[in-house]
């Protein structure tokens, strides 16, 4: 491992903070009345087949009036005009037969429904390795530390933010093989705008290990648009419960179409949490 320096757990919350106050927040208005279409799929660096989900919108409110979406024609191509026509295996859910994902290449979705046309693309980048895992025990009386009898730890994931890219990540994140979410958000997430370029000591705030656990860590490298579409979720699921207006986040998929149509690269790694004596 790369020689570092450690830094205290709140100035690493102070620069998480910086981190979302240069995000940009867009109010969407939310339309909960009118069923809209709702596609859903990745484009990965790993084998295929890749999966489409096609479904129409329900009331935001209650749910009801979601459906899937039957018989729609989805072609996936990249940008060197290598097509693919998915089968559709089961209601709603549509399958690639011949694409192989390939980091560098932009990748384009094109659905027909009941003669109305929804189109979308996003970059597949190129994948950001983890170099390692490692835990820090929470000093007692911070947040989420526990006790001495049973102490909380921090887990931190090691990478190498690529120099000749802007890059965005998503963290997926289990303990024990059941997934969380991120700190302060629903999903986690980052850009490079404060680490192009830098060896990276992140810290995955709010995972709470303790002794005994097993934690598991994908780095998914993902393209804006997919980055785009999480972020504004974090924020729409952030507001339900406050008091302010619920909206749709940003979706890079045309004609009113809920949804996205993404790309990411990933790399896994797990530790298993143990105290020294």
């Amino acid at each position: 491992m790369k020689k570092i320096h450690n830094h205290i757990w709140i100035i690493a919350i102070i620069i998480s903070a910086l981190f979302m106050s240069c995000e940009k927040v867009i109010d969407l208005d939310l339309n909960s009345a009118e069923p809209r279409i709702v596609i859903e799929g990745n484009i990965t660096s790993d084998p295929g087949p890749y999966q489409v989900s096609i479904t129409t919108s329900g009331d935001y409110y209650t749910a009801e009036g979601i459906m899937l979406v039957s018989g729609a024609e989805v072609v996936v191509v990249d940008n060197l005009n290598h097509a693919d026509t998915l089968s559709e295996e089961s209601d709603g859910k549509y399958f690639t037969k011949n694409l192989i994902g390939e980091s560098d290449r932009t990748y384009s979705i094109n659905v027909v429904y009941k003669d109305k046309e929804y189109t979308g693309s996003d970059y597949l980048p190129n994948k950001v390795f983890i170099d390692s895992l490692s835990f820090e025990k929470m000093e007692f009386g911070g947040p989420g530390s526990g006790n001495k009898e049973n102490p909380r730890f921090t887990i931190y994931c090691y990478f190498t933010d690529p120099v000749e890219t802007i890059d965005y990540y998503r963290f997926n994140i289990s303990v024990n093989d059941s997934t969380i979410s991120g700190r302060m958000n629903y999903y986690s997430l980052s850009s490079d705008q404060l680490i192009n370029g830098k060896y990276v000591k992140y810290a995955l705030w709010g995972v709470e290990a303790m002794t005994g656990d097993t934690i598991s860590v994908r780095l998914d490298c993902i393209g804006f648009n997919t980055y785009e579409y999480f972020r504004t979720l974090n924020d729409a699921l952030s507001s339900g419960g406050m008091g302010s207006t619920p909206y749709n986040p940003i979706s890079n998929l045309s004609n009113k179409a809920l949804g996205y149509f993404g790309a990411y690269t990933a790399d896994k790694k797990r530790i298993r949490v143990y105290e020294s004596n």
